[in-house]
């Protein structure tokens, strides 16, 4: 009876060194915060190709992404010497492949632009009015259900809420459910608290 009184005695002492059943602390400085918004989102698809003769671009897409890419499209091309804008011009659809979309690019390309040069490419696809969205999370996929935790209003805890996401961008998301204009969530990865009602934050 004296050795099974000693176990219970030694597991609940290691149960409160532990800190069993209290919050989790994550430190403020690890973690990417952003507010919720109302308002119009344009929703983009990113593509990545290179820069080709007469002021063109190709691109290539997923063709998963593709179905929404359409001619005369917004594109802006990164040529890691600036940022420069231009149309999509036609897109070619592919079999077991990657979609092409080629653009004409209208402005002045930067010195060292040459045919060749990869580039990163972003095609507005349409804006979004009126609608709820944040800063897409690292876990956030489009038309899904997903865990944010949601900061308290004296920034020191957040709280797990369970949020229905409908149409995404590459840098947002629309928020259907689960969350208000003003809300601030967390979107680093919170993967190891998602059973965790809430964090704390220091």
């Amino acid at each position: 009876m004296m050795l099974h009184t000693l176990r219970v005695a030694t597991l609940l002492s290691a149960t409160t060194i532990l800190g069993f059943g209290q919050d989790p602390v994550v430190e403020k400085s690890t973690i990417w915060v952003d507010t919720v918004k109302r308002g119009d989102m344009t929703r983009t698809v990113r593509a990545l190709g290179m820069l080709g003769a007469n002021k063109t671009a190709e691109l290539r897409i997923a063709e998963s992404q593709v179905r929404d890419v359409k001619p005369g499209q917004a594109a802006h091309l990164d040529t890691r010497n600036g940022v420069v804008n231009g149309q999509v011009r036609r897109v070619v659809v592919v079999t077991d492949g990657p979609a092409r979309v080629e653009v004409a690019v209208e402005d002045a390309l930067p010195r060292g632009a040459v045919p060749g040069l990869n580039v990163d490419g972003i095609i507005d696809l349409e804006v979004l009015k009126d609608v709820v969205y944040v800063g897409r999370p690292v876990m956030g996929a489009p038309q899904s259900n997903g865990v944010l935790f949601k900061r308290a209003a004296d920034g020191q805890s957040a709280t797990r809420v369970t949020v229905q996401y409908g149409r995404a961008s590459v840098n947002t998301i629309e928020v259907v459910s689960g969350l208000q204009p003003g809300d601030q969530v967390i979107l680093s990865d919170m993967s190891a608290y998602a059973t965790r009602e809430r964090v704390r934050l220091q």
